[in-house]
This record gives C-alpha cells, sequence and structure tokens, in this order.
C-alpha cells in the first residue's frame, strides 16, 4: 500500500489541480506538472529509510563485479549476457510518467463531451428561442384574421357571431394550453382545424363554397407543429373564397411511412392572390427547417383556378437536427 500511495497521490495532483490549468494558463500547468515530475522522480530514486540501497559489499569483496570470462573461439559475450533488468527506480518513474499522459489524455476526453454536450444543449436552447420568436410571429397574424371574420358577423348575424364566438374560445383554449411547445399532438392541430372551419362556415353561404375534410381517425402518437397546417387552411380561406363565384377547400391528412401528409387545395382567384408568399409561408419553411432539417417537404403549386399546398413532415420531430 505504502508503494501505491505515491501514484495515487501523483494522479489525484495532476488530474483535480494541475489538469485544468492546461487550457487557460498552459505554461502554469507545465510548470507545476515538471515540478510534480521531479518531486516524484526523487521519491523513486529515495533510498529506503535514508540509508543506501542494497547490502553492503562484504570485505575484502570489490564493488565492481569482474568482467564475464571470454568466449571461446575469440566470440564476445551473447545478447542474453549483455541483457541487464531494467532497475525498480526508472521503472517507477517511467510508470509516474505513463500514468500522467494517460490521465490527460483522459481529461481531454472527458472535457470534449462536456463542450459537446454544452454546445448541443446551447443549440437546442437557440432553436428553441427562434421557434418561439417564429411562432410569435404567426399567431398574432392568425388571430387576427380571425377576429376580423368575427366582426364581419356582428352586424350581418348576431346570432352567428355568437357561435363564431364560442368556436374561438375553444381555439383560443388550445393555443394556451397546447400551442406553446415546439410540437402538440396530430389531434389536438385536427380540431383546431375543425374549429376554425366551424368558424368560416358561419360566415359563407355552404352553397358558395364547398368545403371538405378528410382526416385520420386515430393519430395517437403522432406530432406536429402547431398552427402550420391552420396556417395553410386560413390562407386558403384568405386567398380561395369569392363571393361572386363557386370557390372550394379541400384538406387532407395521411399517415404514411412514418409521416404525415398534409394537402390543401383550393380555388384560386387572381384578385385575392396578393401576398399569398407573406410573412406566414415563409416563416413555416423556416420553423419546419428548425424542426425536421432536410427531412421535410414543403411545395406549392398553382394552376389554372386553384392553388395546392403539399407537405410531407416526420411524424417524430427531433429538434435541432439538420
Amino acid at each position: 500500500m505504502k508503494t501505491l500511495l505515491p501514484f495515487l497521490l501523483l494522479i489525484l495532483i495532476h488530474h483535480f489541480f494541475l489538469a485544468p490549468l492546461i487550457r487557460k494558463r498552459l505554461p502554469l500547468y507545465i510548470g507545476l506538472t515538471a515540478a510534480l515530475l521531479i518531486l516524484f522522480g526523487a521519491w523513486c530514486f529515495a533510498p529506503p529509510g535514508g540509508s543506501p540501497q542494497g547490502p553492503p559489499p562484504a570485505p575484502g569483496q570489490n564493488e565492481m563485479a569482474p568482467p564475464p570470462p571470454p568466449v571461446p573461439d575469440g566470440k564476445g559475450p551473447s545478447p542474453r549476457d549483455r541483457w541487464r533488468p531494467m532497475r525498480p527506480e526508472t521503472s517507477r518513474l517511467i510508470m509516474g510518467f505513463l500514468l500522467v499522459g494517460v490521465d490527460l489524455g483522459a481529461y481531454f476526453y472527458v472535457e470534449s463531451r462536456r463542450r459537446e454536450r454544452r454546445m448541443k444543449e446551447l443549440e437546442a436552447e437557440n432553436t428553441k428561442q427562434r421557434l418561439e420568436s417564429l411562432r410569435y410571429q404567426i399567431n398574432p397574424h392568425f388571430l387576427m384574421n380571425t377576429l376580423n371574420n368575427i366582426h364581419a358577423l356582428v352586424d350581418i348575424d348576431p346570432e352567428k357571431a355568437k357561435e363564431s364566438i364560442e368556436e374561438f374560445s375553444k381555439m383560443m383554449r388550445i393555443l394556451l394550453y397546447e400551442g406553446d411547445t415546439p410540437t402538440i399532438p396530430l389531434a389536438k392541430e385536427l380540431d383546431f382545424i375543425e374549429h376554425f372551419i366551424s368558424l368560416m362556415r358561419l360566415r359563407y353561404p355552404e352553397d358558395a363554397v364547398r368545403i371538405e375534410t378528410i382526416f385520420p381517425e386515430e393519430c395517437s402518437g403522432v406530432a406536429v407543429p402547431p398552427l402550420v397546417m391552420a396556417s395553410f387552411v386560413e390562407n386558403a380561406f384568405k386567398h380561395g373564397i369569392s363571393y361572386s363565384t363557386d370557390s372550394f377547400i379541400r384538406a387532407k391528412v395521411e399517415l404514411q411511412d412514418g409521416k404525415v401528409i398534409f394537402h390543401c387545395s383550393n380555388s384560386s382567384h387572381p384578385s385575392n392572390d396578393d401576398n399569398r408568399q407573406g410573412i406566414g409561408l415563409d416563416n413555416i419553411r423556416k420553423r419546419l427547417s428548425l424542426l425536421y432539417g432536410n427531412t421535410f417537404t414543403l411545395s406549392t403549386d398553382e394552376g389554372e383556378g386553384r392553388y395546392d399546398v403539399l407537405m410531407a413532415i416526420p411524424s417524430q420531430p427531433e429538434i435541432g437536427q439538420s
């Protein structure tokens, strides 16, 4: 145990007191480590109990061993005769240097893993803040249009305005309790869309606007970013409805091969197409990029009399992976 104690002290002093200095105060680390190794070397070569190492030579015996007798035929000593075992003092010193080197490598490895983990935490925190910033830009825009729709009903049909306020309160409940996270259950997003469509149906005559939705009956365990699909549906009402001609809106959600596929199609009227590529679509692309990296698909296509949006995202997002 007494023999192992200096090795243990060497490792503990180097690991906890000297190694942390290597990044910020390298010259001090080099000087203190050299001093520590010198002290360790002094212990390695110090005679036990303060007396010379080994028994004293017998009286009349020379301290130097006589040279080996010559080998016949003029040959010198064999390689085995020339090899001498390493002194214990030298072995301990080499072992001390190796232990310091191994400890230094282990310290660098642990520190690199710690820095990598910290960088991932900072990246995830930064991603979360950027997502919140983008979401707060979309939510007021979305709610402003909804309130304008309710306001239009107050003078036209007060009873429908009351119903619209009830639907709006259901939407706000989802926003308040579910909209403050990067993703929400798909069922919550579809409920939000259903409430919004119910609200919009009160404003438009049934025979003038054909509204069709196809949603999966079972979608447990699937998460999507809040208000993304709803924003496309809101955009379809904003740009796809005309009081002078028949209009249509179709929203479809499918679950295929671990992906959520959303397709929204609406009638297109040139007079209503202003700012279709505005802040909403741009922010949605940024949000999807932060959540899914390059693993999502978002495309728009405008043909004669119609406008289509196709979005495919993984059902289980990983924030910060890109």
